[in-house]
């Protein structure tokens, strides 16, 4: 699998998106939300969005750029086949924060495989 984060890998049809909070599961960690629902690709498609009050744009970007980048590195780790949104809420934006919370979600939502499930 590719280690980088493709056009297709990201979740950006409206409509999509629209279906996944309407009708997705619904997990959650101090600090961040997952929302997730089987999408019947081979694939899994994922973004990132922020609460609304969520710092200054340097700060926006800075918590966007980790989450993504935590999901790209622990991409091969997750079971395909699933729409993912996380959303974040302020906090410490270290990677290995984030790492924790994110991984914490994934584990909790079970779309982990080989993470001592």
């Amino acid at each position: 699998m590719k280690r980088s984060l493709t056009r297709e890998e990201r979740l950006k049809n409206l409509s999509d998106i629209k279906n996944l909070f309407a009708s997705g599961k619904k997990v959650s960690v101090p600090g961040a939300k997952l929302v997730y629902s089987g999408n019947n690709l081979g694939y899994s498609r994922f973004m990132v969005t922020l609460i609304r009050k969520y710092g200054n744009s340097v700060q926006r970007n800075r918590a966007k750029r980790v989450a993504r980048e935590v999901y790209r590195l622990n991409k091969d780790r997750l079971k395909p086949g699933f729409d993912l949104a996380i959303i974040l809420f302020p906090s410490a934006d270290f990677y290995s924060a984030r790492e924790n919370q994110i991984l914490g979600l994934l584990k909790k939502a079970r779309l982990c495989s080989g993470m001592g499930e």
